[in-house]
């Protein structure tokens, strides 16, 4: 027997050697040790020398672990605690002994469902002495833990609710919370388990030896603090249980004894309640959140038992991860079951909201709990872009986007799908980016809306996308017109005014004034107006920003038939011809003779230009007009008298000068020849004077007055005035006692008393003497 306790000693020290390389218990809990048959734990003869082998080894390493005797904590921890793995394990390790586990289902006095989970691990084959703690640890579904494990109150309640037995070698089966047993009680968040612990057993221990839990909780009376189990996410609840050894309270494991881990369920797809005499909480329904929203407001949705008080907790959790999650409790629900709070933060879009409902007893400490809800989740509505002004040949864009809800907004702008820019949204909706690159025409702009988070400046939400061609600049063309006339000396010269028969020149030019921008097609219209004849051939010239000019060819002369009026056409096909940079020209002009008969009217020459601009797209038309006068061009009388009185005249004695009484208007010359010259007045007698009612005749009565001499009128034409003018201003004929018409007489024997005498007098204008 001392040979045999020998051996057991040796596998003692070989399992602790194992315990220390053992890390922790896997979720799983799946036992991956080698089962070895009782003759490879007993060695005979010829395995002496590999055991004296083995224990030397053993010696070793269980010294080397002295100072580490626990390689894994088992007590309560938070979810945040790390979870160890199992370590490959010694495949000396001898299993020796089986467990089980099993659950059942009864019925409470209220028909709720009472859950017993047993598990029990049994030595089979061999005695072994056990100087550490052994531990069953029984994991619960997820649905249970997840009820308890973020609160240690729940978790202790939990414990302190279960009811059963314990058993462990030299007892027999003892209520689970005897305070005489030495057992303990504890709960691991990490692995969702209740975990057992017996006290050290110094025995050495046979075949039958056993360890057992039997654990029961009440539904009913697990949802009275709190805990609400819900349905199961398959047809049943999972569960597990294991049996292992530490070597101070919950500290490393330094043994696993052979089958120790089983897994099971407990059979039914829903835990219920029955008709245990407890209100039914069910989730809040909280009202729609808005992004930057203080106050939160809801229903419970339920009618509410007149022995609780009813409170709402509200969790919320920042989207962006920022704090931890911020729970506001104690929330009062009035009569009808609204409630409302006051949030210590605004909300932002996508921060997620959930609530639980609480039912608190009015006489004692039960609680009931409501599952929490579905999480509601803070929007945010971004209005797009609605408008935007941009133009070729600008530097900046605007536009607008209004927005009803509150935030942080900016504005992003993307140019052909490069370079990113970012503005500011003004209150009124409105926003500017400037000093942007030159817009060319034709460029895809892409323009939304961003939603800008309070807490860390990054976007949490953006609108569509606004999309727009940028139109092409429209080409700005300045039309400048020109009237020349010829002048005496030939030379070309403004033109306040034409005369008939005088050569005109119009010239007109028409200038691309803004860049960058693109005219093509272009089309000019040069009307020609009525009374200009004798026209020259049109010409037609490009001139380029550089002042290089090129004669430009297709100008047709064509009829308005509708006006049946002539004018200039051209129509640019030829690209070399669009015009692509500022100042860049195209000057038609022609002459023409004023036609005679059309003095006192006016010359109007009246031009159209249109095209496309560099889109192809119509530019509007543009009309210029510019006119002269005209004015008569021939030396002419500007007025004449027609008549001439001499009245009251005494029968002379002697030849005398009388002057006219009467004169019915003066006498004026106008000379509007382009190239002035000399011009002369001569008169002529065209009829005698006679009387006017007998045959008596009195030949050259009369005499014109130069300069205080008298010169006789005959029927011979003699000049009386000469003159040379320098401009086309009237020239009035000076009538006084110096100078103009006398009759001039003297006794006649056709010269009666009393009697009238008329005669005819001829004015001639000439521009050289006769």
């Amino acid at each position: 027997m001392k040979r045999v306790g020998a051996v057991f000693f040796l596998c003692v020290l070989v399992l602790f050697v194992v315990g220390d390389s053992v890390r922790a218990i896997a979720d799983e809990w799946q036992s991956t040790f080698q089962t070895t048959s009782t003759e490879e734990a007993i060695p005979t003869e010829s395995s002496t020398e590999t055991s004296t082998e083995v224990s030397a080894q053993s010696t070793n390493q269980a010294d080397e672990t002295t100072d580490t005797t626990s390689s894994v904590t088992l007590e309560s921890k938070t979810e945040s605690d790390e979870v160890k793995e199992y370590a490959t394990p010694d495949p000396r390790t001898v299993s020796i002994g089986n467990s089980t586990l099993s659950s059942s289902l009864a019925n409470g006095s209220y028909g709720q469902d009472i859950v017993t989970i047993s598990y029990e691990y049994s030595i089979t084959v061999l005695g072994l002495a056990i100087n550490d703690k052994p531990i069953i640890a029984i994991q619960l579904p997820s649905e249970i833990a997840g009820q308890i494990n973020n609160d240690v109150t729940k978790q202790q309640d939990f414990l302190a609710l279960l009811t059963g037995t314990v058993s462990y070698p030299g007892t027999t089966n003892q209520d689970i919370h005897s305070t005489a047993n030495a057992v303990s009680l504890s709960y691991s968040t990490v692995y969702n388990s209740v975990y057992v612990t017996f006290p050290t057993s110094s025995l050495v221990l046979l075949p039958g030896t056993k360890w057992s839990v039997s654990l029961s909780f009440d539904v009913g009376a697990m949802y009275k603090r709190g805990i609400s189990i819900p349905a199961a996410t398959g047809g049943s609840y999972p569960i597990r249980g294991t049996f292992t050894d530490v070597g101070t309270g919950l500290g490393a494991i330094s043994i696993i004894i052979g089958n120790n881990t089983k897994t099971g369920s407990i059979n039914k797809s829903q835990l219920v309640l029955g008709t245990y005499p407890v209100p039914r909480v069910t989730p809040a329904s909280v009202n729609a959140l808005s992004h930057l929203q203080t106050a939160v407001t809801g229903n419970i949705q339920q009618t509410q038992a007149s022995g609780y008080n009813y409170t709402v907790q509200l969790t919320i959790n920042h989207t962006d991860g920022t704090t931890t999650p911020i729970i506001v409790n104690n929330i009062p629900v009035d009569s009808s079951g609204n409630f409302n709070a006051t949030l210590p933060s605004a909300l932002e879009y996508g921060d997620t909201l959930s609530s639980i409902v609480y039912a608190r007893s009015k006489t004692n400490t039960d609680y009931i709990q409501s599952a929490a809800s579905a999480l509601r989740t803070v929007n945010w509505t971004i209005n797009p872009v609605s408008a935007v002004t941009v133009v070729g040949g600008a530097n900046q864009l605007s536009g607008t986007a209004v927005q009803t809800a509150l935030g942080s907004y900016q504005v992003k702008l993307q140019i052909n799908s490069g370079t990113i820019y970012t503005t500011s949204l003004n209150a009124n909706g409105s926003f500017l980016f400037s000093n942007l690159p030159t817009f060319q025409g034709g460029e895809s702009v892409k323009v939304w809306i961003q939603g800008i988070s309070t807490r860390t400046g990054s976007s949490l939400l953006a609108s569509s996308d606004f999309i727009r061609t940028v139109p092409y600049p429209v080409p700005q063309i300045s039309i400048v017109q020109k009237i020349e006339r010829s002048n005496k000396q030939g030379n070309w010269e403004a033109a306040p005014f034409v005369v008939t028969g005088q050569m005109v020149r119009y010239t007109v030019t028409t200038t691309l004034t803004n860049q960058p921008a693109t005219w093509m097609n272009q089309q000019l219209k040069s009307s020609i107006p009525a009374g200009l004849t004798q026209l020259s051939a049109a010409t037609l010239t490009k001139t380029s920003a550089a002042s290089i000019s090129t004669p430009v060819l297709g100008v047709q002369l064509l009829t308005d038939t509708n006006s049946n009026t002539q004018y200039w056409y051209y129509q640019n096909t030829l690209t070399a011809n669009n015009f692509v940079e500022a100042n860049t020209s195209f000057t038609l002009q022609y002459t023409g003779v004023v036609a005679e008969g059309i003095a006192g009217q006016t010359l109007t020459f009246t031009d159209t230009i249109n095209g496309n601009d560099g889109g192809g797209t119509a530019i509007p038309t543009q009309n210029s007009t510019t006119s002269t006068s005209v004015k008569n061009g021939a030396l002419r009388f500007v007025q004449s008298p027609t008549q001439i009185s001499f009245t009251k005249i005494p029968v002379p004695s002697k030849r005398t000068a009388y002057s006219p009484s009467n004169i019915n208007s003066s006498l004026i010359i106008a000379d509007g020849r382009v190239t002035k010259s000399q011009w002369h007045l001569l008169v002529r007698e065209s009829l005698a004077m006679h009387s006017t009612t007998t045959s008596k005749t009195v030949n050259q009565a009369f005499a014109y007055r130069k300069n205080g001499i008298d010169y006789p009128i005959t029927t011979l034409a003699s000049e009386v005035y000469a003159y040379t003018a320098s401009d086309d201003s009237n020239v009035e004929i000076p009538w006084n006692q110096q100078n103009g018409l006398f009759l001039k007489i003297g006794p006649d024997i056709n010269i009666n008393v009393n009697e009238s005498y008329k005669a005819e007098l001829q004015w001639i204008l000439s521009d050289t003497p006769i």
